[in-house]
């Protein structure tokens, strides 16, 4: 597992607007991210002690499912960037977030999408993925559990299963007495446990990328 005393890496990786900026704030307890109204054009690491532990989060440009052709950035240059967060939490990443917004619907483009922008870390990278659910409409898990609502939807049951089952959700208010970021925290430590290697390196994710794109070119 991952060192009790060691710093825990995290990487937020998802579309535009999935409410990357907002986690990565809620996370670290601090406004340590630029979030409304602004776009994320580079990746930006943020850090602090959170429940005791030094946390280290970097945010990731969006893309635009709907218009990967990207008139203002090319997607080929949005994976770039988002690759480049990895040499801001060297030696490495605990965990890969993949932020996905409950209160929109989640469709089969979106799913692969996101399968494909995980695919650029490497094929090691689901090892240490998660999704991390932002929910913006509380109201909608009122009448039913965050369970209920990925076993309904497919696409989303797939992408969860491809995440060997770990996912969590930040609500936007949280339940009296409830430390989301306290259990966001205890889960991705169970995951490192889950087998030896505890850490997504940032070495290994560069190499797979650059031999990647020279195969593309």
């Amino acid at each position: 597992s991952i060192p009790a005393d060691g710093p825990i890496h995290l990487v937020l990786i998802g579309e535009r607007e999935a409410g990357k900026s907002a986690a990565g704030n809620a996370i670290l307890g601090t406004m340590a991210f630029d979030q409304v109204g602004v776009r994320t054009r580079t990746s930006v690491r943020g850090e602090g002690v959170v429940r005791g532990r030094h946390v280290v989060v970097v945010d990731t440009p969006g893309w635009d499912w709907f218009n990967l052709s990207g008139a203002s950035a090319s997607p080929a240059t949005i994976r770039k960037e988002i690759i480049s967060g990895m040499t801001l939490c060297h030696p490495g990443a605990h965990a890969l977030l993949l932020v996905v917004p409950l209160s929109f619907s989640f469709s089969a483009r979106e799913r692969h999408v996101l399968e494909e922008h995980v695919d650029l870390f490497g094929p090691q990278a689901w090892r240490y993925t998660m999704v991390l659910f932002t929910v913006i409409d509380t109201k909608r898990l009122r009448d039913s559990t965050l369970k209920d609502e990925v076993e309904m939807n497919s696409e989303l049951y797939k992408l969860v299963e491809k995440c060997g089952g770990w996912y969590h959700a930040l609500h936007g208010r949280p339940k009296r007495g409830e430390d989301q970021v306290a259990e966001l925290l205890s889960k991705i430590q169970k995951m490192a446990f889950t087998d030896g290697e505890t850490m997504l390196l940032s070495d290994q994710v560069l190499e797979w990328y650059r031999k990647t794109e020279e195969q593309q070119e």
